[in-house]
């Protein structure tokens, strides 16, 4: 949905338009009223951007004022425009980084959640699915103990490469602190499962090949757990839980693998619950 400044600048960018094309269409010369109007859209709209300004310097330049007074109000526009757009662009960068991870580039947890939220009403809408998968490092914990926290970090931050490789476009991927990390899947469980089994063996394999540079020689493996909305959970909680839950049974089958809910509960995987009907 446009924000307001969104919605206001395409207010003043259509009127900006119907302007131009009224005085370009105007016996010469023009009435006053409407050329003034029109230079003060032209300026304002400016303000809102390079679309706004790209409309500003077409009705300066259509308003019926000397030639000298017409240029100088178009670089005006152009310049406004510049400005506005570089004060969203770093805005933008800014709201970027904070729901950015730092480490490992992923989205962090306060992002991963509203993301999450959207998701769900978007599925309750208009129907499908949409899947969790939770990952998180084996023996991370002891990896630290042995090689200190530098090298730690080094892993983390391969671990959030590998998954942003791995992860589709459409997938939301964040790292919830420590060695936990969430994907977000469009789609069934078997989709959550793939991609899941993914990022899983890019771990392995990114972190063996980077991590023996600097002389760290263990293996690196991730275990997954994997469940779906509406299939497994009916709210955003049950769903955080139930992938918990199959994470925690994926570290007790020996980990370096995945689970489902629906294997937790005695299901195929993608078998609807008649609690989720």
């Amino acid at each position: 949905m446009p924000g307001a400044h969104e919605r206001t600048h395409r207010r003043l960018t259509s009127i900006g338009a119907a302007l131009c094309l009224y005085l370009a269409a105007w016996p010469s010369p023009a009435p006053a009223a409407p050329a003034f109007i029109a230079l003060a859209v032209a300026v304002v709209t400016g303000t809102y951007g390079r679309i706004g300004a790209a409309g500003g310097v077409a009705i300066a330049l259509t308003a019926p004022l000397d030639p000298p007074v017409r240029v100088a109000l178009a670089v005006a526009a152009v310049a406004s425009g510049e400005l506005a757009e570089r004060r969203r662009r770093a805005g933008r960068d800014l709201a970027a980084r904070s729901f950015t991870d730092r480490l490992t580039g992923l989205r962090n947890y306060d992002f991963f959640c509203e993301a999450l939220a959207a998701e769900l009403a978007r599925v309750r809408r208009y129907g499908g699915c949409t899947t969790l998968v939770l990952l998180d490092l084996d023996r991370f914990k002891t990896f630290n103990d042995r090689h200190g926290h530098a090298a730690g970090n080094r892993l983390l931050a391969v671990v959030g490469h590998a998954i942003s490789r791995e992860k589709r476009d459409a997938d939301i991927a964040a790292r919830f602190g420590g060695e936990e990390f969430a994907v977000l899947v469009a789609g069934r469980t078997m989709d959550g499962i793939v991609v899941a089994e993914r990022i899983r063996h890019a771990i392995e394999q990114a972190g063996a090949a980077r991590l023996h540079r600097h002389d760290v020689p263990d293996l690196v493996t991730a275990s997954a757990g994997v469940a779906t909305f509406p299939v497994d959970a009916r709210d955003a909680d049950e769903l955080f839980e139930l992938a918990d839950q199959a994470l925690y049974a994926a570290k007790r089958r020996g980990r370096d693998c995945v689970v489902t809910a629906a294997e937790q509960r005695g299901r195929p995987a993608g078998t609807i619950s008649r609690a989720a009907v």
